[in-house]
């Protein structure tokens, strides 16, 4: 399997795509800026569409220059090619973005209402939609903004909810925008909502395990959950229906992802045997201690104890213990013939395929942000991914999954 023909960018999906971006009247409106920009850098066209009350808080000038393209607002209009803007952006449109999204736009959208360019945008298209919401708290909690989001959820429009936290007004609540990350990812879900792996349930585990000494002190591993958060990342984007169970980690996990919070090997077995009934695909990331202490102390140990004898003994085999009929791929972290007890491993667990990278280097797998792995699969075909960025591994990775997962259909 060639694997220039199964890697892409981490933010491919984004690649071209066309995306309207509405911003409205909050004073969020300044956060939009950094979305624009981020979208350009992942090689998206953005066409902003500023509301007036928005222009009042940020100009046309800071997304014509991180865009590199006009910027449209104001009332109905045509173009410089005389056609109807409104209508021109809407069939242009891969998906139509919302953020910040008022609770007067919100209603306006809600009732059909085409009074602006915005809203006759959103009324125009057929293109997926994606709102976030960002009020005063009680505004967004009042009966009508529900009543309308509720609405708007009933048509097919996805809602990024907003967080919590200081408001404008100074007081805290819920109604801030999330993070631009959280806005890029659901539009990543809603662009790859019809991928090759729609209809389908991936479930991967991620981080790291800890088994306790005392209540202070553990035995644990490096593992920062990146290259597993990756991988649930890339399976969204794909279309799948993605669970992740993450022990501990360093990194939150992505947004549109079901997660399950696992610190022990114990918890993880047991988060793993529900996330996996019906599932179609394990991809086993998550780096399991073999070992634990063969007791755990109720007190913290105290130095004056002396010297300490701990007896360690092996953790249950998370994979030889999942019943259920899918596909099974793992990592393996090996330091010295790495692809020999891959390939061992492989054999012995009955896996699909394994992914094996050599931990050697401190450019590559726990805590750095590259990686490169070595993808074996049962029926023999190998695939070698150069060093490369965990997300880039992620995609490959997915590329096995889809093609193992293709090979079981009828």
């Amino acid at each position: 399997m060639p694997v220039a023909a199964c890697r892409d960018p981490a933010m491919s999906i984004l690649k071209g795509a066309r995306v309207v971006l509405g911003v409205t009247g909050s004073i969020a409106a300044y956060k939009a800026a950094d979305l624009a920009s981020q979208l350009t850098q992942a090689g998206s066209s953005v066409d902003v569409v500023l509301t007036e009350s928005a222009q009042a808080f940020v100009g046309a000038l800071t997304f014509e220059a991180l865009t590199g393209r006009a910027v449209s607002g104001g009332p109905l209009a045509m173009t410089s090619e005389h056609r109807i803007t409104h209508v021109a952006l809407a069939q242009a449109a891969h998906v139509a973005v919302v953020a910040p999204a008022t609770a007067a736009a919100i209603a306006r959208y809600a009732q059909g209402l085409s009074e602006d360019l915005l809203t006759a945008t959103l009324l125009a298209t057929v293109a997926p939609v994606v709102l976030a919401p960002v009020m005063e708290s009680h505004m967004y909690a009042h009966a009508a903004t529900q009543a309308n989001l509720a609405t708007l959820r009933g048509r097919g429009v996805h809602i990024v909810a907003p967080e919590h936290g200081r408001l404008a007004s100074g007081a805290v609540g819920v109604g801030r925008l999330p993070p631009t990350q959280a806005l890029l990812d659901a539009i990543r879900a809603v662009l790859g909502a019809g991928g090759p792996l729609r209809g389908r349930t991936v479930v991967v585990s991620a981080g790291g395990t800890r088994e306790f000494l005392d209540p202070v002190r553990f035995l644990g591993n490096p593992a920062t959950g990146k290259q597993g958060v990756a991988l649930a990342r890339a399976a969204r984007d794909l279309g799948a229906s993605v669970r992740l169970v993450l022990g501990v980690a360093t990194v939150d996990p992505p947004y549109g992802v079901e997660t399950t919070r696992a610190a022990s090997v114990d918890e993880l077995l047991a988060a793993l045997e529900l996330a996996t009934r019906g599932c179609d695909a394990l991809i086993m990331s998550a780096a399991v201690g073999d070992f634990r202490p063969s007791q755990t102390e109720p007190t913290k140990i105290r130095r004056d104890r002396g010297p300490l004898t701990i007896e360690l003994v092996p953790t249950p085999d998370v994979l030889a213990a999942l019943p259920g009929d899918f596909v099974r791929v793992a990592f393996a972290a090996e330091a010295e013939d790495h692809v020999a007890a891959a390939q061992a491993k492989l054999a012995r667990k009955q896996l699909d395929a394994i992914v094996v990278n050599d931990i050697r280097g401190a450019d590559r797998g726990f805590a750095a942000d590259t990686n490169a792995v070595t993808i074996l699969a049962r029926d023999g075909r190998r695939s070698d991914v150069p060093l490369s960025s965990k997300e880039d591994v992620a995609a490959a990775v997915l590329a096995v999954v889809v093609d193992l997962l293709a090979r079981r259909s009828p």
